[in-house]
């Protein structure tokens, strides 16, 4: 065969597989160049517990991964921090996407920086309960999505009850009588969150409200009564006084450890015990009362930057709206569903939990006012004062003096 034919032919064979090589890469890079960037959601939380986190960071990734639009991603702050952090994000045009938001602090929010209007937006919102939706409502708009519910409750070690001859503590004698008796050198009758958060208020408010006080009248003969029992139960060494620098975490760990008969806290605590104190055997109660039965009503909201990305936010918000996944990933952080139907359905072979169903019938909202954060921070202030051993009636009349100086600033509103 002649030679220049045979190279003819092989220089046309490369040149066809030059061509065919240089078109696939280019269909590559073209398809590489033309796929879509997903559209970054911040969300920041304060949830300190372990499996809330895990359960949050699971619901995040089967999103993230159910469409290839949109990344969720999260960011823990501490409680303790999370208020200034969030006011310092709304201040400086920072604010993240979402924000997940005590319920009793979102009007204080929304009064700083109005949250983005989801008024229509979410078609699921008439199935959620009133008492989840109060909080989010202002002047007939709507400006957040209520995400888990709550509420404390008396959780005592049956152990030690039963070893110091006591039966479950239903009066407010019963429950100091209790605390004292299951007292010894291992440790305490009984621990409250105490730090300056709003999670001591939140605690605390049972107490307050079940002898008849209320925040803005702290000054009264049914405020002396219920700091006087934090205060006595201090004195008496029944309450260890580090509980000032406690959240509901720490208390909650406390009695995991052994070192508590009793504490109010929340169902979010019942995984914990099981798994990091299962010889522990433990009860579930209402918080004792000389009279009405009383707990508070908790819970956070997801509110929405009105300068992120609103449209992409609404789309991870539906994906948690959604009832049976509502259901399962509830029942995972140990919270109550804002929806009546969802509720009636948690934990049905759980003793335990779904006492806290029954219980948050009796559940009080607190009050939702821009004033509130200010005002509750005075009381915990208070409480921790009474704790360390300040006098109950000079503490309450300054708490008092400089409720109403907040109040008169901030027009009752």
């Amino acid at each position: 065969m002649n030679v220049r034919k045979i190279g003819l032919r092989a220089g046309m064979a490369f040149l066809l597989i030059l061509l065919l090589f240089t078109a696939g890469c280019g269909r590559q890079a073209q398809e590489e160049v033309s796929a879509p960037e997903k559209t970054v959601v911040t969300l920041w939380h304060y949830w300190d517990i372990p499996a809330c986190q895990q359960t949050l960071s699971k619901l995040v990734k089967t999103f993230n991964a159910s469409q290839d639009r949109i990344t969720v991603e999260i960011k823990y702050v501490p409680d303790e921090d999370f208020k200034k952090q969030l006011a310092l994000s709304m201040a400086d045009g920072t604010m993240p996407d979402i924000a997940v938001v005590d319920s009793s602090d979102f009007r204080f929010f929304h009064n700083m920086k109005h949250f983005a209007d989801l008024t229509g937006k979410l078609e699921v919102l008439p199935e959620y309960l009133p008492q989840a939706m109060e909080p989010c409502e202002i002047d007939g708009r709507v400006y957040g999505l209520p995400f888990g519910m709550n509420c404390p409750a008396l959780i005592y070690n049956k152990q030690m009850l039963e070893e110091a001859g006591c039966a479950v503590p239903a009066t407010w004698e019963e429950f100091c009588d209790t605390a004292v008796r299951t007292t010894n050198e291992s440790h305490y009758g009984f621990a409250v969150a105490g730090i300056q958060s709003e999670e001591s208020l939140y605690a605390f408010l049972p107490v307050l409200w079940s002898m008849g006080g209320d925040v803005t009248r702290i000054d009264s003969e049914a405020g002396r009564n219920a700091f006087s029992l934090l205060g006595t139960l201090s004195e008496q060494g029944v309450l260890n006084r580090q509980s000032v620098s406690m959240t509901l975490a720490d208390v909650m760990h406390q009695f995991s450890k052994g070192k508590t008969a009793m504490m109010f806290n929340t169902c979010m605590t019942v995984g914990y015990i099981r798994k990091n104190a299962p010889d522990i055997e433990f009860g579930i109660a209402p918080i004792p009362s000389d009279g009405e039965r009383i707990t508070t009503v908790g819970g956070e909201i997801m509110a929405v930057s009105e300068d992120g990305h609103v449209e992409e936010a609404l789309e991870f918000m539906r994906y948690l709206a959604e009832p049976r996944r509502m259901q399962s990933y509830m029942d995972d952080f140990g919270f109550l569903a804002p929806r009546d139907d969802v509720m009636e359905k948690q934990f049905p072979d759980d003793e335990e939990r779904r006492a806290f169903v029954g219980l948050f019938q009796t559940a009080r909202c607190r009050e939702f006012a821009p004033w509130w954060p200010s005002v509750s921070g005075t009381v915990t202030e208070a409480m921790e004062n009474v704790i360390l051993g300040a006098g109950v009636e000079e503490t309450l009349k300054e708490a008092e003096e400089t409720i109403t100086l907040l109040l008169e600033q901030g027009g009752g509103e």
